[in-house]
């Protein structure tokens, strides 16, 4: 595909999360901040739409606009219930956008956007596994995102995964293969002497894995010096602290809470590695912080890790805490996990934003090229 030179373009991000969400602010938020003020700053006119919580505020906020629609309330899964009703009346008001991308959002997926405007959708796979939600709630979710994908004529996937799966799903999809990016503020990192094992993350149990990290860490964690951090917010909190005191890792394990900012890099630059136990995760946006901080990825050999070398990643068999607990041993040898750590800068260097926003506008245009095409019947 050549590129196509076309005018500045309105764009509207339906993206479920937002930065300054308390009850969330998670790796697709701040994926939209890094997109759409890029996109900003080259003068296209940008605009998030997304979840009411508590104390939000429709704002301007590094050239994005923000407009919340929903509840609002402190419970993250009935705002997430009513953002999905709100979606489709939230579409047919836009009445001034060239190109809409949704994100798509837990636990369906796909939320049916195209059929409610004639503005061309673009899909971003930022949550893309209702296979696996429907396991954890015991619906057939998955036919939800089967069927909504055969509205969609657009999509940027992340990886060949979500490529192929689109593809399977709707094989007149057109799409681009555009990976997360990765800020320069994190190769800058400074690395300490490791002093502990480090897990980051929304808890989330079902789909993080928490649970499995847990039981795989309490086979070891009298056969290694280093602790485990576990840090981040989320519903299952409690949860957590409650398989801590079970597994009796209270002087092992530490609850450390959100990490933002210094707070962040603090915690990376002392971290010998990062525990990734996901039982289903997209190329999602702290997998490349950790690695552009010099912190190789121990986790599943699952299709969504397909991208993960064995230079930068330990892949256990899936969802077997004992050979996760010896794979995360086997991690704490230095020769084995130190020339890890220096790859992963090295490889993860490609991962810019730059490119990320170029292959964005590149494939924006393609699609209002190919509308207008469509529309005057060529």
């Amino acid at each position: 595909m050549k590129n196509i030179k076309v005018k500045k373009l309105r764009i509207v991000f339906l993206d479920f999360d937002d930065i300054k969400n308390p009850l969330l602010g998670a790796g697709q938020a701040r994926a939209t901040v890094e997109v759409g003020s890029r996109l900003a700053l080259s003068g296209h006119r940008i605009k998030v739409i997304c979840s009411r919580y508590p104390g939000y505020k429709d704002r301007i906020e590094n050239g994005i606009e923000y407009k919340h629609i929903g509840l609002g309330s402190k419970n993250i899964r009935l705002n997430n219930i009513f953002y999905i009703l709100s979606v489709p009346f939230a579409v047919l008001g836009i009445k001034d956008a060239d190109v809409i991308i949704e994100c798509f959002t837990a636990p369906i997926s796909t939320l049916f956007s195209p059929l409610f405007t004639k503005i061309p959708v673009i899909g971003l796979p930022s949550m893309f596994n209702a296979k696996e939600f429907s396991k954890k709630y015991h619906l057939p979710l998955y036919l939800i995102e089967k069927f909504g994908m055969k509205f969609y004529r657009y999509m940027l996937p992340y990886s060949e995964v979500d490529n192929a799966k689109a593809k399977r799903l709707n094989p007149k999809i057109i799409t681009k293969i555009v990976p997360q990016g990765v800020g320069r503020e994190y190769f800058l990192i400074k690395q300490e002497k490791p002093k502990y094992i480090l897990f980051l993350s929304r808890l989330d149990v079902a789909q993080k894995g928490i649970d499995l990290l847990l039981q795989s860490y309490a086979k070891i964690a009298n056969q290694t010096e280093y602790n485990l951090i576990i840090a981040g917010h989320g519903p299952d909190e409690e949860k957590i602290k409650n398989m801590i005191i079970d597994l009796e890792l209270s002087e092992k394990v530490k609850m450390y809470g959100s990490a933002y900012g210094m707070k962040k890099f603090k915690l990376m630059s002392e971290a010998l590695f990062v525990a990734f136990p996901s039982r289903h995760d997209e190329m999602c946006l702290w997998a490349l912080e950790a690695l552009a901080g010099g912190l190789p990825l121990i986790g599943f050999d699952i299709p969504e890790s397909e991208w993960l070398s064995e230079k930068i990643s330990l892949k256990a068999k899936p969802f077997d805490i004992n050979d996760y607990a010896q794979t995360l041993l086997k991690a704490t040898n230095p020769k084995i996990i130190n020339p890890m750590r220096k790859n992963a800068r090295i490889i993860t260097g490609k991962y810019t934003w730059e490119k990320v926003i170029k292959e964005f506008e590149d494939f924006m245009n393609i699609v209002v090229a190919k509308e207008k095409e469509k529309i005057n019947g060529k």
